[in-house]
């Protein structure tokens, strides 16, 4: 079989805002290969073969029923991917993903979009981010990925302020966790990864105004590493770049 080439992933930032609840890192790996092959694709149904999603994810185990159980775990976490939207007159909720058919006998996954959010991932604007997705699943954690993600989103400035009841809830962070727990689980493996590929990669604690609580997390980086972008950024998605 042909070697899969298509590995840009590309989605409106707002995706980033959707929290991927119990998401393992190998069942974000397969839901940002999914993203790799939806996007531009309108509100068509979208088939995957097990081979070409083994690879764009970089799947390693071989056995199918293995393969057919995680795709069964990483829908059961996609339906209760939910999109909030809000304005003066109305509150509403939509779940991005409509359909999810795992063949088991002809070995393919079919996939659709709800229609009313198809923009998220598939509209083409300057507001959407893009990256390898093998920088992606070459992350060891789900904290990682994620952090990786919503860094490179601002990618143009070098500059990330996040509260931080926000970063708990974008990186499903449990909510026992202290600061002291999310320094030495998350902030500090996290940043030791991604400094292969941000140039001066640095996090500043802000405290409120009254008290000593942390606030929000200040993300900063001078670029994305010579070395490294090539791989992450093959394609030029957004305006001006």
């Amino acid at each position: 079989m042909e070697k899969i080439t298509e590995t840009s992933v590309k989605y409106k930032n707002e995706l980033n805002l959707v929290p991927l609840k119990n998401f393992n890192a190998k069942q974000m790996d397969l839901f940002f290969a999914l993203c790799a092959r939806m996007k531009d694709k309108g509100l068509q149904k979208i088939r995957f073969s097990f081979e070409e999603l083994k690879d764009l994810s970089d799947y390693k185990m071989t056995a199918i029923d293995a393969f057919v159980s995680d795709l069964e775990k990483l829908y059961k976490n996609m339906i209760n991917l939910t999109y909030r939207t809000e304005d003066s007159k109305a509150i509403q909720y939509f779940v991005l993903f409509t359909g999810f058919k795992i063949d088991k006998s002809e070995h393919y996954v079919e996939i659709s979009v709800n229609p009313d959010l198809e923009y998220v991932i598939n509209g083409l604007t300057a507001e959407f981010s893009s990256f390898e997705l093998s920088a992606l699943t070459n992350l060891r954690s789900t904290y990682t990925k994620t952090l990786f993600r919503l860094l490179m989103q601002f990618k143009s400035t070098g500059y990330y302020v996040v509260k931080v009841e926000d970063f708990r809830d974008l990186l499903d962070i449990p909510k026992s966790y202290r600061m002291s727990n999310i320094d030495q689980t998350v902030l500090k493996p996290s940043l030791s990864e991604l400094s292969n590929y941000f140039t001066d990669l640095e996090v500043a604690k802000i405290k409120a105004k009254k008290g000593n609580k942390v606030a929000k997390l200040q993300f900063t980086f001078s670029g994305i590493k010579t070395e490294t972008k090539p791989k992450i950024l093959m394609h030029n998605w957004l305006e001006g770049e």
